[in-house]
């Protein structure tokens, strides 16, 4: 199916010169004459309103957060009419491309559009744009343009407001079980449990598990139920949960086939998934980079804000710096959180965190959720 191609109305006011024009000045006939004055004179309408209407037009970005690669990200403009006496028509809204913004690098290009805007009034728009990659991207100027009322010519302006946008790595949905495997049983799942909140105070009973101490079971209600009962003196926190990235093997020297870079990218991915799917089951969780300018030693926390901050780390590192070696100390208490170690290419293990579940990039394909197979089952 072939799909109609637009034509602009300059290639048709020219085209009607053309054809007009011959007869209103050659054979001197009235209507040609009329028909050609009336076009001259919408020309000339259409240079001086669209003028007078973009010099009267203000424009302010407005930035809702960051961005996420691969997920569609909504940028807002307040557009204000300062004139008195004109209303706007019709007004395209559009983020310069310039030596100074990278946004051109990362985003699909995208336009907003504005219908009317009243005297003295303001009115919002917004363009939808794409981000393609993670990092920090900046944006120069916005440039707002119309070609009310005939669209034969347009009159531009262009507003200086830098900002700055940073798009977070993409985040896929991974298998339930992946973070289930890391704090259930075995010294790794019990070692990111064994914190509580409280004090010594009686709290209630529950059934005796591996690590619970020989001091707290309840012997008399152990002997009644015919089995072991200890006393609980604290509320259970949430599991805890450290994910340490492995970026200290610079990207030439990876023991990988295919693009070493992808496979970065796609550890820094597996990061941000394995973080947001901890947290959306209600677990504390905490980030180490390694080897990056970008290092992040945070501590280990829940809530939407602190998983934020950490996708936000993962977003701001950059590789094409040199990387940093691996440090003698790691910098955190590991007693009680459970550890997963993510690197690039074939695992090595970390003095500091013999005990950890490493993961590679290449296994990200198979650990994310199939949701056709779910859809079937």
């Amino acid at each position: 199916m072939k799909r109609p191609i637009p034509i602009h109305p300059s290639i048709v006011f020219v085209v009607l010169v053309l054809l007009v024009a011959p007869s209103a000045f050659l054979q001197h006939k009235n209507l040609p004459l009329l028909l050609f004055g009336a076009m001259c004179i919408s020309f000339c309408l259409t240079f001086i309103w669209s003028r007078v209407v973009i010099r009267h037009i203000q424009v302010r970005r407005i930035i809702q957060g960051p961005a996420r690669a691969h997920e569609p990200y909504v940028i807002r403009y307040v557009v204000t009419n300062t004139s008195k006496f004109i209303a706007g028509f019709s007004i395209w809204i559009e983020e310069r491309e310039s030596q100074r913004s990278t946004w051109q690098h990362a985003f699909r290009h995208a336009r907003g559009w504005i219908m009317e805007v009243g005297r003295r009034e303001s009115v919002h728009g917004e363009s939808i744009f794409y981000p393609m990659q993670r990092g920090e991207y900046t944006f120069d100027a916005i440039r707002v343009s119309s070609s009310f009322p005939f669209g034969m010519l347009k009159s531009k302006r262009t507003i200086a407001q830098p900002a700055t946008i940073l798009v977070q790595p993409t985040v896929e949905q991974l298998k339930p079980d992946v973070i289930a495997a890391v704090i259930t049983e075995g010294p790794l799942g019990r070692r990111s449990k064994r914190s509580g909140r409280g004090g010594d105070d009686f709290f209630g009973l529950k059934e005796f598990t591996s690590g619970d101490r020989l001091v707290d079971i309840a012997w008399k209600t152990s002997a009644k139920r015919g089995e072991l009962v200890c006393v609980q003196r604290s509320i259970s926190a949430p599991p805890r949960i450290r994910v340490i990235l492995d970026m200290t093997t610079p990207t030439e020297q990876l023991e990988c086939e295919g693009d070493k870079r992808m496979l970065e990218e796609q550890a820094i991915s597996l990061c941000a998934s394995l973080l947001t799917e901890a947290s959306s089951q209600g677990h504390e969780v905490g980030l180490t980079i390694l080897g990056v300018t970008e290092s992040c030693n945070a501590g280990i926390h829940s809530g939407s804000r602190h998983l934020g901050k950490l996708c936000s780390s993962l977003a701001k590192i950059k590789l094409d710096e040199d990387r940093l070696p691996m440090p003698a100390r790691l910098g955190f208490n590991a007693t009680h959180a459970g550890l997963i170690v993510i690197r690039p290419d074939q695992t090595k293990p970390i003095q500091q965190a013999k005990d950890a579940w490493y993961f590679t990039a290449s296994q990200f394909e198979h650990l994310k959720k199939d949701s056709k197979t779910e859809a079937v089952a």
